[in-house]
């Protein structure tokens, strides 16, 4: 049985990969290829990245014949629509379960820098609308739950290139700026928003395995 897919998913997916290029600066991106590269590098990895590696989470049945590629990775790569689109904790538990002794998860997840009152609102407004988004403390905080130890390189970086594009209208994909001119239209000023992303690295505890 498949599981029920977010609200709009389907829009976000065949939006991605064009929004992306908005979304992100080519700074950014070049700063989440350097974070990744060198983690990767020389180890066997899993791409779950894809917008085909989202397809197949979606549905739990898939998972282990679409994206275990016949082996257990030293390491799980997240980022995409994937990381948006899923549970952190069950994501990273999925993760977890794929992973050889002493893998490593990294990963780009889009999220929240605090619990200010602007990304409060848009937090509250985006669970609402499609899917929900959260601080980067909280999904440290999953990751050690999911059986993982974070890497002191764990880090959040704020991308506003986010809050432009969206409020633009630049999107294909017309949540984010709907959204954010909800919150507008409520007196808060939509680039206080602390939106950004964790640049995570974290290794699988032993007793989890």
């Amino acid at each position: 049985m498949k599981r029920e897919l977010p609200r709009h998913a389907g829009n976000f997916l065949a939006s991605y990969a064009q929004d992306a290029r908005r979304r992100w600066t080519r700074e950014d991106r070049a700063e989440q290829q350097a974070f990744v590269h060198h983690r990767l590098c020389g180890r066997r990895w899993a791409d779950w990245s894809t917008e085909t590696a989202a397809l197949a989470l979606l549905q739990p049945g898939l998972v282990p014949a679409a994206l275990a590629q016949g082996h257990e990775p030293d390491v799980v790569l997240l980022a995409g629509p994937l990381v948006e689109l899923i549970d952190p904790l069950e994501l990273f538990r999925a993760a977890a379960d794929h992973l050889a002794p002493g893998g490593v998860l990294v990963g780009i997840v889009p999220c929240l820098r605090d619990n200010s009152p602007e990304s409060d609102l848009f937090a509250r407004l985006t669970a609402e609308a499609f899917w929900p988004y959260f601080v980067a403390e909280e999904l440290l905080e999953l990751l050690r739950e999911a059986g993982f130890t974070p890497n002191p390189d764990c880090k959040f970086v704020p991308i506003p290139q986010f809050q432009h594009a969206a409020l633009r209208r630049e999107l294909a994909f017309p949540g984010f700026g709907e959204v954010l001119g909800r919150l507008q239209a409520e007196g808060y000023d939509a680039h206080e928003v602390g939106w950004g992303e964790l640049r995570l690295a974290a290794s699988l505890d032993p007793s989890a395995e």
